[in-house]
């Protein structure tokens, strides 16, 4: 029976083999989507993209423009939060993960992100900031920047549980304390960026300066990650596939 079955396995390895090479690269595919294909893009301005850095980066200098001295403490800008538990923030940081910017170390003063999904998860990771008790995050749809979508209000704190949100094609967030400051220039202090994104996987982690036009320019007063999920409608179409290939390669083996 044993040999039976080696037998009947290389046989359907030498018809895979022989199909068709749409159908080859299409299973290829299904099996190997890379995670990232179901993230939400990120749209900046022109001269803008992913920029790596380690930590040597880390010198307070203002280069990455997120890397000052914070008024926290010593080494609690977003770059330390992010490579180190010195901001007692999660057991387990991402680390050196690339940052939106400019090729000079320069912010990138206006983005936007696209959205594929059905919906993201936002999770609450840290915030230092003076203002706790009246900062807000939140998202807003570019085509209805004046209706403002509140995910954490200052009454939340880290560790609550992940909030699912659903924007709606192209979008941006906002913080929100004693000014509205938003991730495009719509508002808020234009040309100056109080977000910083980073880039893990097919999720963005977001740190915020929450005084109008900087202060420390230290990006750790709120922080948070945001995951999108794929659409299930987008699933079931290639668990439909799958299971209709299977079907077509079983029918053709047999015969």
């Amino acid at each position: 029976m044993e040999q039976e079955n080696l037998i009947q396995k290389d046989s359907f390895i030498d018809y895979l083999k022989e199909t068709p090479n749409f159908l080859s690269v299409f299973i290829f595919s299904v099996f190997f989507i890379p995670t990232s294909a179901f993230a939400d893009m990120l749209i900046g301005s022109h001269g803008s993209d992913w920029q790596s850095w380690d930590s040597s980066y880390l010198n307070n200098n203002g280069n990455p423009y997120w890397d000052r001295s914070s008024w926290d403490g010593s080494n609690k800008n977003i770059g330390h939060c992010l490579t180190s538990n010195t901001c007692g923030s999660y057991s387990t940081p991402p680390g050196a993960i690339p940052y939106w910017g400019m090729d000079d170390g320069a912010a990138d003063p206006s983005f936007y992100f696209k959205n594929p999904a059905l919906y993201s998860t936002a999770s609450f990771k840290l915030e230092i900031a003076g203002n706790a008790a009246f900062n807000s995050f939140g998202y807003y749809n570019k085509s209805d920047p004046g209706t403002l979508h509140t995910i954490f209000a200052g009454v939340d704190t880290p560790g609550v549980p992940d909030v699912n949100f659903s924007p709606t094609g192209d979008y941006g967030f906002y913080i929100k304390v004693n000014g509205e400051f938003f991730t495009t220039e719509d508002g808020g202090a234009p040309g100056f960026q109080h977000f910083a994104v980073f880039s893990e996987g097919s999720s963005y982690w977001i740190g915020m300066e929450d005084f109008h036009g900087g202060s420390d320019f230290d990006y750790n007063d709120i922080v948070v990650k945001i995951t999108p999920v794929p659409e299930p409608a987008t699933m079931l179409l290639l668990g439909s596939g799958l299971i209709g290939l299977a079907g077509y390669a079983r029918k053709r083996f047999k015969k």
